[in-house]
């Protein structure tokens, strides 16, 4: 994983606040897959997320950085294939979804309409790039993006490949930390219970 800029705006997936472009193939089961990196490095801590693919369970295994505490982990009514976060006390946030059909594209087209708006809201620095690395040896869709939601300046990442989509909040007044990012997206792997 290659992340060097990353600028984040109001979630339209419903989280906190925040290339080429060919259609990517979507999944709605998504397939197992194996890690890139199966070590857990110093600074980092293994975490799961419990998801359900295809009717049967699984889990999703990844590396967080040390400082991120789990809010939520599992399916809902709202994931029904599941989706885990973690949060920072600074409002660094992360986010991990198994089970997403739509595309980042469409995504890119939402965001676009509110870049350069001006006040709550606004979006700048929208990139997409497909195809890109994404987890393990899995190629997928990159999308970055600076937003001001809710008095928040932010910078975001989504990540998507398989049907899991990853998402990398950062306050814009800290530093970004794309290696962590970059550690995470190697890290994850999706297994069948």
């Amino acid at each position: 994983m290659h992340f060097r800029a990353a600028p984040m705006v109001v979630l339209l997936a419903a989280t906190s606040g925040c290339g080429a472009e060919t259609v990517p193939v979507t999944t709605e089961a998504p397939t197992p897959f194996s890690a890139s990196s199966a070590s857990v490095p110093q600074g980092f801590a293994a975490a799961e997320c419990l998801a359900v693919v295809g009717g049967k369970a699984a889990t999703l295994k990844l590396v967080v950085p040390d400082g991120f505490a789990a809010e939520s982990t599992g399916p809902s009514e709202q994931t029904p294939g599941g989706q885990c976060t973690w949060r920072t006390s600074e409002d660094r946030f992360l986010s991990v979804e198994v089970g997403e059909t739509e595309s980042l594209l469409d995504l890119n087209g939402e965001l676009k309409e509110y870049e350069g708006i001006g006040g709550d809201d606004e979006v700048k620095d929208v990139t997409y790039d497909a195809p890109t690395d994404a987890f393990g040896e899995l190629e997928g869709e990159r999308l970055s993006w600076w937003s001001y939601s809710d008095g928040m300046p932010a910078d975001c990442v989504q990540v998507q490949a398989n049907g899991i989509r990853l998402f990398w909040q950062n306050p814009d007044d800290i530093d970004q930390r794309l290696d962590d990012l970059d550690i995470v997206l190697d890290s994850v792997e999706l297994i069948r219970s």
